[in-house]
């Protein structure tokens, strides 16, 4: 079998002779060709597919330090309340459950 590539027909009847040595030395058919095929689709052989231990490039967006502002839905979260602070609740009079004040 050829093809208008010259790495496939490089490639065949090396990887045939591959398989074929496997299966003379006791290893199966699909064995051999499923190992084949976990090794070419590994991260040392796949460049399409980024190595697991591999970073990104830095980007002002998504990447953070022990200074960065934290924001939730564009909107910085406040942090714990003072409880010395006066705030709205101050100024806000109870209404009893039970007659008048």
């Amino acid at each position: 079998m050829t093809s208008n590539s010259p790495a496939h027909d490089f490639l065949l009847p090396r990887l045939t002779a591959l398989v074929d040595e496997a299966v003379s030395r006791g290893i199966t058919r699909d064995v051999a060709v499923a190992v084949l095929i976990d090794l070419v689709t590994s991260p040392r052989f796949d460049t399409a597919a980024p190595g697991p231990t591999d970073d990104s490039a830095p980007h002002p967006l998504w990447d953070r330090g022990p200074d960065s502002l934290v924001l939730v839905n564009g909107v910085s979260p406040q942090g714990p309340h003072d409880p010395a602070a006066q705030d709205e609740a101050d100024f806000v009079k109870p209404i009893p459950l039970f007659g008048p004040s």
